[in-house]
């Protein structure tokens, strides 16, 4: 029997160093039994990043296998990046299966929403897509907060025990949350996209559950996606996200990094008030047009995206298009950010990749009065 990589589920081989799983050989054919693949050793233990050679379709195949095994879905979203979390492969699992949202990163919230507030705001999105779960977990994996409420909440509608499959994009934080589960780090945690690369079941002990742990997929439409690794880690957030509010004349210009332009184009005396939100490793600028383009093309001011992949993300086909936004209604950067209009309405010409994708919701982050 093929022996696995504990860390990404990969199968292990001692013939090709270049390939995924490679392990030397007398490691592989040693007394341990927990193995990790080369790739997931250099991650846990100096950081180190090595791209993996899986294509979008690979994943979600990987995914697809996983689901006649299990009976009850846990879907894991980011809420700081709740639209980037979304692929309508987990959506059309989720019309179909019974399931237990988790949303995680709680701790990153700019401003104190009360758990209840965010599950509820969860529950009327997720409506607007056609999903119903059985029950909304909200946790945060950095502080640990809420984990235990996910196994109350397994062990409430399924009492007998349960294989349940834990699936979502990459960067949401499943490993961490089935490492934190299970209590033990065996799944491979690490801010770099795709990680596990092939389905992974542990069994949370002392129980009949037992999690699979699924790749994470890799939605379209992310602006996270389209620059380097070193600039894809600026845009995650690891701590609590920036803001920044505005009440700005028309046709000024705020610059989000150097990916997107936006011009404030609202007639009339009020000026809108809005709030920009997105990681500090983001940066934010108030400019004039005549300034726009000569500050977009210096890297050393903007970035992401940085020197190093300005020639790739250039060759996104780049459009401009003019949106009207209200008061209570927020505009997502999907992957990047996202823009509150505290006061609207707001009319805002946009210039950005077509690549990535922008969503009009309903505020998650409510005007205050």
């Amino acid at each position: 029997m093929a022996k696995k990589c504990i860390g990404c589920g990969i199968e292990l081989q001692s013939e090709n160093s270049s390939r995924n799983g490679y392990l030397p050989e007398n490691v592989l054919n040693g007394e341990n039994k927990e193995l990790l693949c080369q790739r997931c050793f250099k991650i846990k233990n100096y950081g180190q990043y090595i791209p993996v050679r899986m294509t979008r379709e690979d994943y979600r195949d990987e995914v697809r296998k996983s689901i006649e095994s299990a009976k009850v879905a846990i879907p894991v979203f980011d809420i700081i990046d709740f639209e980037g979390s979304f692929d309508d492969e987990i959506l059309d699992i989720l019309r179909e299966m019974d399931s237990i949202i988790v949303i995680n990163k709680l701790d990153l919230i700019p401003d104190e929403k009360h758990p209840s507030e965010v599950a509820n705001w969860v529950k009327e999105r997720l409506a607007e897509e056609g999903v119903a779960p059985l029950d909304i977990a909200i946790v945060s994996t950095k502080n640990g907060y809420g984990i235990n409420g996910i196994f109350k909440k397994i062990k409430h509608f399924y009492p007998e025990g349960v294989t349940a499959l834990v699936l979502g994009v990459t960067n949401v934080g499943k490993s961490s949350i089935i490492n934190k589960l299970v209590g033990a780090k065996r799944s491979t945690v690490s801010k770099f996209p795709g990680t596990t690369l092939k389905s992974i079941e542990v069994k949370i002990p002392y129980t009949n559950i037992t999690l699979i742990d699924t790749p994470g997929l890799i939605p379209e439409g992310r602006f996270s996606d389209l620059v380097c690794q070193e600039c894809n880690q600026k845009i995650i957030p690891a701590n609590e996200i920036s803001r920044k509010t505005y009440k700005i004349d028309k046709d000024r210009v705020i610059l989000l990094g150097g990916m997107i332009k936006l011009v404030n184009k609202t007639e009339g005396d009020l000026k809108p008030i809005f709030s920009l939100y997105a990681s500090k490793g983001v940066t934010f600028h108030e400019t004039n047009l005549e300034r726009a383009e000569e500050i977009l093309g210096n890297t050393a001011l903007l970035n992401p995206p940085c020197e190093k992949c300005i020639d790739e993300y250039n060759k996104n086909n780049i459009i401009t298009e003019t949106l009207t936004i209200e008061t209570g209604e927020e505009l997502v950067f999907k992957g990047l950010g996202w823009l509150s209009v505290k006061r609207g309405p707001l009319t805002v010409e946009i210039t950005y990749p077509e690549a990535g994708e922008l969503i009009v919701r309903n505020a998650f982050i409510k005007p205050k009065r």
